[in-house]
């Protein structure tokens, strides 16, 4: 048997109260920038606005309504979050979490598409007909609806599952009656296949981004001779800033496979290593929205700008601070 520890890990608690709270800001200020700093973005800025509006709705329910404790080894946990407390079960925030995880990497594929439409019209060649930009949009509706439908039913029935644990886990039962709250999955043959086909769905619409994507710079090759110096570095520092958002979005989907993936092959007293997986996944709107602001050309101008103001603002404060009142002469008064 797997050495489990069942006490509540107060720092990870801690730490989603804290990231929580980071993430929070980073995704307003993210907001902010984009609904009234894209003075000069064409439409493009309501597609990055439906990608941190995910982002900030799947920091919401990570750290705030779920707050996940993994029970690893076994492919099991439970939630201390706010929806604990009116009785939401493990299973039910764990679906909306993989919604919001899908639904975030297909609204940043579809950015690209946004890009590459604007490109395509502007060199008046490559554009995406009608139909195919509705295909993509009906696969990825297709894989969210059924990867989460899929998952919904790979949780043991919660009224079964202290029976299960008392059959197949009886050393482990008094510590999941001591838990408020928790769901538990078998890894059978449909939990692994609802694994492999949202994995397989991932691969094709990774390799959907990579044709978009090699079509997209071969058309700014093409377009370099088109236009100007100017609009073809914005149309350039887009594309490589969208990349980095999406290289970013890794942190946030790679730890849940990893996590899966090492449940199924079984290591032992690995709780604390799984732990941190969690950690570095709700790490994953702030470096998004760095990403974001140092990617981007007319965000980091503000930025920067608010920088070189507070700091001639503090040297403004300084030299007053520093002068010196004038003397008073006081006459002598025989």
């Amino acid at each position: 048997m797997y050495d489990i520890d069942f006490a509540t890990p107060n720092w990870l608690i801690t730490y989603y109260h804290v990231i929580g709270i980071i993430s929070l800001l980073f995704d307003s200020f993210s907001i902010y920038l984009i609904l009234f700093k894209s003075s000069k973005i064409d439409n493009f800025r309501y597609f990055l606005l439906n990608f941190q509006l995910t982002c900030t709705a799947t920091d919401i329910i990570l750290t705030f309504f779920m707050q996940p404790v993994p029970l690893y080894p076994l492919v099991s946990g439970y939630i201390l979050g706010f929806l604990a407390q009116f009785g939401a079960s493990t299973h039910f925030c764990l679906t909306m979490v993989i919604a919001t995880i899908i639904y975030q990497i297909e609204s940043m594929v579809f950015c690209f598409v946004r890009k590459h439409q604007t490109i395509a019209t502007t060199l008046k060649k490559y554009l995406m007909p009608r139909w195919l930009i509705w295909c993509l949009f009906s696969f990825f509706a297709f894989d969210i609806c059924v990867v989460v439908g899929l998952f919904s039913q790979t949780c043991i029935d919660q009224d079964l599952q202290m029976e299960y644990v008392r059959v197949n886990f009886p050393d482990y039962l008094p510590g999941f009656q001591s838990l408020p709250n928790f769901s538990i999955y078998e890894a059978d043959a449909f939990f692994v296949g609802t694994v492999v086909f949202a994995v397989t769905c991932g691969i094709i619409s990774f390799f959907i981004l990579c044709i978009i994507l090699a079509n997209i710079f071969r058309m700014l090759s093409l377009l370099k001779s088109q236009i100007s110096a100017s609009n073809y570095r914005k149309h350039r520092a887009a594309i490589w800033s969208l990349l980095a958002q999406f290289a970013t979005s890794s942190v946030c989907v790679v730890p849940p496979i990893f996590f899966v993936f090492v449940v199924l092959i079984g290591i032992d007293g690995a709780q604390v290593i799984v732990e941190f997986l969690l950690v570095i996944a709700c790490l994953h709107s702030s470096f998004n929205v760095t990403v974001l602001v140092f990617t981007f050309p007319p965000y980091r101008k503000y930025v920067f700008s608010l920088i070189k103001r507070e700091k001639r603002i503090e040297r403004i404060g300084v030299s007053v601070l520093s002068l010196k009142p004038s003397s008073i002469v006081v006459p002598h008064l025989n």
